[in-house]
């Protein structure tokens, strides 16, 4: 926890959180460094508005004041018809805008739509100007890199005229794991690399995420298979690990099929259950030589600069040296992306230019059209292959 010791100077600054993964790394923490860079040691803190699964991400982060989990049914989601959550206040949202109203709040940080719970509130709210958010239009349109931390940077800006600047590149999202979670990757990568027919000190692991929430954002089995088949075959010290799926639990059960038989031994399934948690996942695409996904939740983890509070022992400092390939089908890597960290696929196509499916996937219904076929996969081969 932040340390302060008179409350009186405290700037005190309320993150809400949207439902995903993502978001709360693209959003929330992007948003954590910023306030930091912008305020004194010990004269802010920062408290964050999230639900249980968003909790692991800021679970071991030193600069939080304070996690305050709510279910995530009191707000719009994903899905269909929860937009009028944001309207029409459930009871238990009444007396959650009671307690956070006594807790005096300098400013609030919102990307989610609940409009009468925020006006409720009585906090003032950091947003972009007009200029600004008509830059993040025209490059939507434009297909020109406007990254999404990079927007939360620019508002926390506006708010407290803050003379620590957005870079033009993308800025490091520092996420804390614990020396734990650097750990169990360790021994558990080891031990994946051990169950290949290859020997572990040659061996190259490439880990794959193959599901995502959303058909706009996952990639089809024969993309992946055919790209990974190609650099399999002609690299032989590479070996394969699938991710498990939760939201299409047969995609990673698809991969496996199809790659298992021309290559025994190099392709691996990681187990459903027990389940990692989000930090521990974050360890183990650190461990990793290459990580390939969709626009999902564990690219944004696979992306952030991972860290461990001090003190901690030198052998567990993350590597942060992980190759990221990231898939675009419908959604915009202008926004999402990160083209400092990770190699880009799929730039260009014009439904990533709209609103929807670029920028709100969820409102978008492709009618069985396939967002990827505009990546060859020749190319996802040659990109894995130029970082093995």
């Amino acid at each position: 926890m932040v340390q302060v010791q008179n409350r009186e100077e405290v700037t005190r600054v309320l993150i809400t959180m949207p439902w995903g993964i993502g978001d709360a790394i693209s959003v929330g923490l992007s948003a954590v460094d910023q306030i930091f860079r912008n305020h004194p040691p010990g004269l802010v803190e920062i408290d964050i508005l999230c639900n249980r699964f968003q909790t692991e991400i800021f679970e071991a982060d030193p600069r939080i004041h304070r996690l305050i989990q709510v279910d995530k049914e009191l707000f719009p989601t994903n899905e269909a018809g929860t937009w009028k959550r944001g309207l029409f206040l459930l009871p238990e949202t009444r007396k959650l805008i009671e307690f956070l109203r006594d807790q005096q709040y300098t400013a609030l940080l919102t990307c989610m739509f609940a409009p009468t719970f925020f006006y409720k509130l009585h906090i003032p709210v950091i947003f972009l100007n007009v200029k600004q958010v008509w830059q993040v239009i025209t490059a939507l349109r434009t297909y020109k890199d406007m990254p999404f931390p990079k927007i939360i940077r620019l508002c926390i800006n506006n708010f407290f005229h803050g003379n620590a600047p957005a870079s033009d590149v993308d800025e490091a999202i520092l996420l804390y794991i614990r020396p734990e979670h650097a750990q169990h990757a360790r021994q558990e990568i080891a031990s994946i690399k051990e169950q290949a027919a290859i020997p572990p000190e040659q061996s190259k692991l490439l880990l794959v995420a193959p599901d995502t929430s959303s058909v706009i954002t996952r990639p089809p089995t024969y993309l992946l298979a055919e790209g990974i088949a190609g650099a399999l075959k002609r690299e032989q010290r590479l070996i394969v690990d699938i991710l498990p799926g939760y939201s299409d639990e047969q995609a990673a059960a698809d991969l496996l099929h199809t790659l298992s038989a021309d290559f025994p031994g190099r392709i691996i399934l990681m187990p459903a259950e027990p389940k990692h948690c989000l930090l521990e996942l974050a360890a183990l695409i650190d461990q990793s030589d290459l990580f390939l996904s969709g626009d999902t939740g564990v690219m944004h983890l696979a992306a952030a600069e991972k860290k461990i509070a001090p003190p901690a022992c030198e052998e567990l400092v993350p590597r942060n040296a992980v190759k990221i390939i990231s898939l675009f089908g419908g959604t915009s890597p202008s926004l999402y992306g990160y083209r400092q960290r990770a190699v880009i696929l799929g730039r260009g196509r014009k439904e990533q230019a709209m609103f929807s499916p670029g920028v709100t996937k969820d409102m978008y219904d492709p009618k069985g059209q396939n967002l990827f076929d505009h990546i060859p996969p020749q190319q996802l081969t040659e990109a894995i292959l130029s970082h093995v």
